[in-house]
């Protein structure tokens, strides 16, 4: 029998955090101990090992739950000091600065342009999700100013 608590506290509290958002449990899967969503009326859903939970970054395990492929996770990771992780309110529909383990969008510091999870998982060529990240990094650049030099006559 697999003890839930055990299991619980070998991970970081963000990643107990996840497991909890998601109603996850561990289940033995082919001889691997599987962080799994059980659902009433549909087969189970593994999310992603224990061994993951304990070895992948927060944001890797976040953006699997989105089904996001290693190239958006690769960029993020790299890019994150540029981004603060948002959910929004369900009242009023604002973003709000949250934890990584319970984002829903990442929005962009110099710019406040919101990437939802959801509209990512959607891309699914990688010329698409290339041309995004260069506008994104485009957004970032301050505007060329026309720089007029006055010469003395």
């Amino acid at each position: 029998m697999i003890n839930d608590d055990q299991l619980l506290n070998e991970l970081p509290t963000e990643k107990q955090q996840l497991i909890k958002k998601f109603k996850l449990v561990p289940k033995q899967v082919d001889n691997k101990i599987y962080w799994v969503r059980c659902f009433a009326n549909r087969p189970d859903h593994p999310y992603a090992t224990h061994r993951a939970f304990r070895r992948c970054h927060i944001l890797e395990l976040v953006f699997s739950f989105y089904d996001l492929c290693v190239a958006k996770m690769t960029y993020f990771r790299q890019n994150l000091h540029l981004y603060t992780p948002c959910k929004q309110d369900y009242r009023s529909g604002k973003l709000t600065p949250c934890d990584l383990w319970d984002m829903e969008f990442l929005r962009m510091n110099s710019t406040g342009i919101a990437i939802d999870l959801r509209n990512l998982a959607e891309i699914s060529e990688i010329e698409v999700f290339r041309t995004m990240c260069r506008w994104l990094e485009d957004q970032q650049r301050p505007p060329l100013r026309m720089v007029q030099s006055h010469s003395a006559h």
